[in-house]
């Protein structure tokens, strides 16, 4: 790495009290985020009908909708954040996310929901960049490899998690009879709200902000300046790897939230079952995936390879991208639901893979920064062009049911080749960032 993009050093972290009883709460708070986040498109279908939308405005509510404000809030957030008292800033955003989610089931139209969702991108925008820097605070460099793992396979897991308990949720919401006025999807959307809200409480009473690693006396000083620095003089690394990270999450999102309406328009299933099937096989093979697949680029560092993220990065294109575009053009369900699996095993532990390549290679108080760029590029990518990109093919180039199969399809095409290639031209550099580390 070079030398003089920055002017920190790396430093160990000192033991904090009760920090599994704090990675424990910022794991529930990650879940919960995950089920907010996604609800919308377990119910898609039906709010789609209740309100009139099209496949257009549907994957700007899915993706754009949530994900510009979600990157534009992450880098000014994460400077808060690397200055700030995180376990309040956290607080905060916990809070607005689940007060526009419970909003969002007393939506009108298109317009209101858009706000709503505006609102929920721009709480969660805090969660992650925080975890980091307290994990980063709360454990030595060789121990945070585990804590990571765990939260960021959180995310990953209720990715697909979310669909088993939104049509749980949507299931009860047709029978209750607490709300029989209110229509099941937005009884739906409320109800999921509820446990940030108490979550709230219970992290305000008992979790308190770490002491913050100081590796040299001036790098207070110095934050403001570092960021840019650090990316430019690393830029060989950077840009391939930013490239590939983004292009490749506009498909994991793209099939993410577009799964429940695929089964739901090519095999007729109903909301609540296709949410169930999704889930079912995307929630154990997404938990064997981010378990495993960090692990074996662990194990191939050790064994002397430092670039071992970047190739297990490069696997996790190669294998699931042909078989999404088969499972999407055959029209057999169970090629389908199998192409779903694969996709859910290697797809969605790129984020974490990318997000703990971050934190490796980051000092302190940048740490916080880097894996808000890293975000910001997965999210501007993933939920601004996938879902959108996809809807808008659907409608303006494609036709009929399987018009939303025939875009991802042609995406996964021309994604999977040049993901791969970025991967590529980032590995030496990745690798020799890797080398270069001081502890």
């Amino acid at each position: 790495m070079n030398e003089q993009s920055t002017s920190f050093t790396y430093a160990d972290s000192k033991v904090h009290p009760g920090r599994w009883y704090a990675v424990g709460c910022l794991i529930i708070f990650y879940a919960i985020s995950m089920v907010d986040r996604f609800i919308l498109s377990a119910v898609a279908q039906p709010v789609s009908q209740s309100l009139g939308l099209t496949n257009t405005q549907m994957g700007l509510l899915l993706g754009a909708g949530f994900a510009i404000l979600y990157s534009v809030a992450g880098i000014p957030v994460a400077y808060l954040i690397d200055r700030g008292n995180r376990t309040r800033i956290i607080l905060i955003g916990v809070s607005l996310w689940s007060l526009m989610t419970a909003a969002s089931a007393f939506t009108t139209d298109f317009s209101t929901l858009l706000i709503c969702r505006a609102g929920v991108a721009i709480g969660e925008a805090v969660l992650t960049p925080a975890a980091m820097s307290l994990i980063g605070d709360m454990y030595l460099r060789k121990e945070r490899a585990l804590p990571t793992s765990l939260y960021m396979a959180t995310g990953n897991i209720m990715a697909t998690g979310a669909f088993l308990i939104g049509g749980a949720v949507y299931q009860y919401a047709g029978t209750q009879q607490l709300m029989p006025a209110m229509e099941a999807w937005r009884f739906t959307l409320f109800a999921v709200s509820l446990p940030g809200f108490l979550m709230v409480v219970l992290f305000a009473l008992s979790v308190r902000e770490p002491a913050r690693v100081t590796s040299q006396p001036t790098e207070h000083k110095t934050t403001v300046d570092a960021l840019l620095p650090f990316l430019v003089g690393n830029k060989a690394m950077f840009i391939p790897f930013f490239l590939a990270t983004g292009m490749i999450s506009s498909l994991t999102l793209g099939v993410i939230s577009w799964a429940p309406t695929l089964l739901i328009r090519l095999h007729e299933l109903t909301a609540s079952h296709a949410s169930y099937v999704f889930g079912s096989v995307g929630l154990p093979t997404s938990v064997f995936g981010t378990l495993c697949l960090p692990w074996l680029a662990g194990k191939l560092q050790k064994a002397g390879r430092p670039d071992g993220i970047i190739l297990i990065l490069m696997l996790s294109v190669a294998i699931p991208v042909p078989a999404i575009i088969a499972g999407l053009l055959s029209g057999q369900y169970w090629l389908l639901v199998t192409a779903f699996a694969i996709c859910m095993m290697f797809l969605p532990s790129i984020s974490v893979m990318t997000c703990l390549g971050m934190q490796m290679i980051s000092p302190s108080r940048l740490r916080a920064r880097t894996v808000a760029v890293n975000l910001l590029v997965i999210n501007l990518f993933g939920y601004t062009v996938g879902p959108f990109l996809s809807g808008l093919l659907a409608d303006r180039v494609f036709s009929g049911p399987a018009a939303i199969a025939f875009a991802l399809a042609t995406m996964a095409a021309v994604i999977g080749p040049v993901a791969i290639l970025g991967f590529l031209f980032a590995r030496r550099h990745f690798g020799q960032m890797m080398s270069a580390q001081k502890d």
